[in-house]
């Protein structure tokens, strides 16, 4: 686990690829005072080892904020304290595959949250998942969840998403690039800090899923990156699209 802080009471804390694993985790952590939300939870193994940093430091996990409910963004909970308060989008329920101990508060799209300095608004982005959402932070920082994943090295990760929801993935692809923002975190993979950068990030997967689309499913791996300008790691989420 590597350490680094964003800002001011804003940690970073970050967990290169294992070997034979295809990405590294990003839990981002807002302290407020000495109470600390956590955006998202990886699984037991992190989740425990933040948890076990942020108490060396004398402070105390009391909220986690879930960008989606995938098994590698919310498995942590379990290792954690049932009372904490745990945030996500009111959809959640259609993609939570097993029970966690703690009860989930629906977030807001109309009126945000505040957690001390930082206020934070929400904005649904289903296709990646029905319940993902973008984080403003501050209006400065931009969550995106799974809606762009990369490598450590900064080596693309394709888009995971079910055929029939991919439609819905470019939508909010295209809702992402049209916020025109120049700093997006990621829950996998290093933050993306310019706006350059990011829409080249977007427009990469917005013409290997729009390939995907047009082809019905039936288009080969040649066909579906022909467009791109970047080499993504893996096969494995398109031939499980195309399967």
């Amino acid at each position: 686990m590597v350490i680094d802080s964003v800002e001011n009471n804003f940690i970073n804390f970050r967990f290169p690829e294992e070997d034979g694993f295809l990405y590294g985790f990003n839990l981002y952590a807002l302290v407020n005072g000495i109470d600390v939300l956590l955006i998202d939870t990886a699984f037991r193994t992190q989740a425990r080892q933040v948890n076990e940093a942020l108490t060396s430091r004398g402070l105390r996990l009391t909220h986690v904020l879930l960008t989606h409910f995938h098994p590698d963004h919310v498995a942590g909970l379990v290792a954690l304290d049932p009372k904490i308060t745990v945030l996500g989008s009111p959809e959640y329920k259609r993609t939570l595959v097993k029970e966690i101990p703690q009860t989930v508060t629906h977030v807001s799209f109309s009126e945000g949250f505040k957690f001390g300095e930082f206020d934070l608004s929400f904005t649904p982005v289903p296709g990646h998942s029905p319940c993902s959402i973008l984080i403003d932070i501050n209006e400065k920082y931009l969550h995106a969840g799974d809606n762009l994943m990369s490598r450590y090295d900064g080596k693309a990760i394709l888009p995971w998403v079910e055929y029939h929801e991919i439609a819905s993935h470019i939508s909010s692809l295209e809702l992402l690039k049209a916020m025109n923002r120049d700093k997006v975190l990621l829950g996998h993979g290093p933050a993306l800090l310019n706006s350059s950068d990011i829409n080249q990030a977007i427009d990469d997967r917005l013409s290997y899923l729009s390939a995907v689309l047009r082809s019905s499913g039936n288009c080969s791996w040649e066909d579906a990156v022909s467009g791109c300008t970047c080499h993504f790691a893996g096969k494995e989420f398109f031939e499980q699209l195309v399967q």
